[in-house]
């Protein structure tokens, strides 16, 4: 990730008017904190994905129930008796400048939260107080995100999307040294 000088703010993402006019979107690292972490989606705050590991799927591809039970792939035309749950939710962060919601998936949900989608499911419907715990213990803790922000077009309106692309854990001892030896160059 990116050192401590090249870090921007939340703010910066409005001021510098980021993923604006790049088509695939600017990348920024900031240090942030949770402020809200949107758990409730109706069925739980993941997606079905297909099961199968090769091209074109990768596990990653969203797949359908069918009428018998079983899972079925448009993309690789499969049809399966199990699904694997992949993360997928929205929260805010914030810092000393601004907030901002940002697109959580998988791998970094599975780092924020300690579980994955699949070891939760059979919690969602089971034991809802486990499930809520699981999102706040996250809640304000604090991260050093690399994001990409791009403008979409969502509902006939231009939005600026905010994705989580890697996160770290704050080295708070590390965060020390980087700010006195910037002190020190000033």
């Amino acid at each position: 990730m990116e050192g401590f000088n090249d870090r921007k703010m939340i703010a910066d993402i409005k001021g510098q008017q980021l993923g604006e006019h790049n088509e695939k979107g600017d990348y920024l690292t900031f240090k942030a904190h949770f402020t809200f972490l949107k758990k409730d989606k109706e069925g739980g705050a993941w997606y079905t994905a297909c099961p199968n590991p090769d091209d074109p799927c990768r596990n990653r591809c969203k797949i359908n129930q069918t009428t018998d039970g079983s899972y079925h792939c448009d993309r690789c035309n499969g049809t399966y008796p199990n699904c694997n749950r992949k993360w997928i939710f929205s929260g805010t962060v914030g810092d000393s400048t601004s907030n901002t919601w940002v697109s959580i998936f998988d791998e970094q949900a599975q780092q924020l939260l300690g579980n994955t989608a699949d070891e939760m499911f059979s919690h969602y419907e089971t034991n809802q107080e486990l499930y809520d715990s699981v999102f706040a213990k996250a809640a304000f803790s604090e991260w050093v995100f690399k994001c990409r922000v791009k403008k979409e077009m969502v509902n006939d309106e231009y939005r600026t999307k905010v994705q989580v692309m890697r996160m770290e854990k704050v080295d708070y001892v590390a965060e020390c040294r980087d700010m006195i030896a910037a002190m020190e160059r000033m």
